[in-house]
């Protein structure tokens, strides 16, 4: 089961699945020149997870719902109950998509995100 709550009290949704989660954590380390033509590093924690997230809905209004709950200037909370280490505390980042696949009668919406370390 997957469940997304604004943190702001907005709301919440529950996708059928939570397909093709992608993450990347990208590197915050600062490399520079020496004078003597050696590298000089300074290593520092990765940022959080940030990625898509692609939410699916068997029916229209669902997948509306969604994408305006994403609308909300919130962070949200995303509980995942088949894998647990795809939970997190998440802010918007980058888009929204709503795909309809009438082939199958499924919704998708897609959602860009930061992880983020408080619910701020």
């Amino acid at each position: 089961m997957h469940t997304i709550t604004a943190n702001n009290g907005g709301g919440s949704t529950s996708p059928l699945q939570v397909i093709d989660y992608s993450a990347e954590l990208s590197s915050r380390n600062v490399t520079f020149d020496l004078l003597d033509g050696s590298l000089g590093t300074v290593y520092v924690a990765p940022r959080p997870r940030a990625g898509t997230l692609r939410l699916v809905y068997q029916d229209r209004a669902e997948a509306h719902a969604a994408v305006a709950l994403h609308k909300q200037p919130a962070s949200f909370t995303y509980i995942s109950s088949d894998v647990a280490e795809v939970s997190m505390t998440y802010a918007l980042e980058g888009s929204i998509r709503l795909q309809q696949d009438p082939s199958v009668g499924l919704w998708y919406v897609e959602v860009g995100f930061q992880e983020v370390t408080s619910g701020l």
